[in-house]
């Protein structure tokens, strides 16, 4: 199989904030605090790539820099996909509250359609065909276009989150802790979604979670973080009854796994 996602040796840095303030002290040059260290991995093109580790390990700040939303950085990051998509631990903080679902679910048409120089718009019509056809392929009725986000429950604006993911056309999903903020029966409900759509459409997912049980459901291989380092990759199976570092046998222990 091909590779959707190649990273290597990434390292990436943010500005001491301590540093920063010391700014009006005239101190010489701010340090920079290395956040991802030598990171290598690959991923390929129809897989679920499980990324856990403890917060502040670099996680997220790894989903950044493929993103393209973490500019500082060396090291090598090849994405074959034009249009990655996130869906964020908070749905509620990534919908817009001043809009109906509807507005918001349209919206990513409407910007496709005006970057797309020189091909055909899509009409009114056919932007509320693919909004509600959406709408039913995460479970949600099509009279939620109606609703704010205040107006609906936390599991159904991550469905909303999803649905306005994938209605990109995008071949890579980067899930961010998507369920975390879910209560349990929510939690497996989402999880469910997300593996029926990866059946269905075959995107790649980078499934990011510090719940190793969650990830053992959702995920074909894992990565485990450590302070900005993977400290060891496989097959979830492999990994998770052999496990290579100390450090992945106590986050197994800790989940009673």
């Amino acid at each position: 199989m091909e590779n959707m996602l190649n990273v290597k040796n990434l390292n990436v840095y943010y500005k001491n904030k301590e540093n920063l303030m010391n700014r009006f002290r005239q101190k010489p040059q701010d340090s920079l605090q290395h956040v991802l260290k030598n990171v290598s991995f690959e991923m390929k093109k129809g897989e679920v790539l499980g990324l856990v580790g403890e917060s502040g390990c670099g996680k997220t700040s790894l989903a950044k820099a493929i993103l393209g939303m973490q500019k500082q950085y060396d090291g090598e990051i090849m994405l074959d996909c034009p249009n990655p998509q996130m869906v964020f631990q908070d749905p509620y903080s990534s919908l817009n509250p001043a809009k109906k679902i509807g507005w918001i679910l349209e919206e990513p048409l409407r910007m496709k359609s005006r970057m797309d120089r020189g091909k055909e718009r899509l009409t009114r019509e056919e932007r509320t065909g693919k909004v509600d056809r959406m709408l039913e392929r995460v479970g949600l009725d099509v009279k939620f276009k109606e609703h704010y986000p205040a107006e609906l429950s936390g599991g159904q604006r991550q469905r909303v989150a999803i649905a306005a993911a994938l209605l990109c056309d995008t071949d890579f999903l980067i899930a961010d802790e998507p369920v975390s903020a879910l209560d349990v029966t929510i939690q497996a409900q989402i999880i469910r979604l997300l593996r029926k759509l990866h059946r269905e459409l075959g995107i790649s997912i980078l499934f990011i979670s510090h719940d190793l049980r969650v990830v053992y459901q959702m995920c074909d291989r894992v990565i485990i973080m450590k302070n900005g380092e993977i400290l060891e990759q496989g097959r979830v199976e492999e990994v998770y009854e052999n496990p290579a570092t100390d450090y992945t046998r106590l986050l197994l222990e800790a989940a009673n796994l």
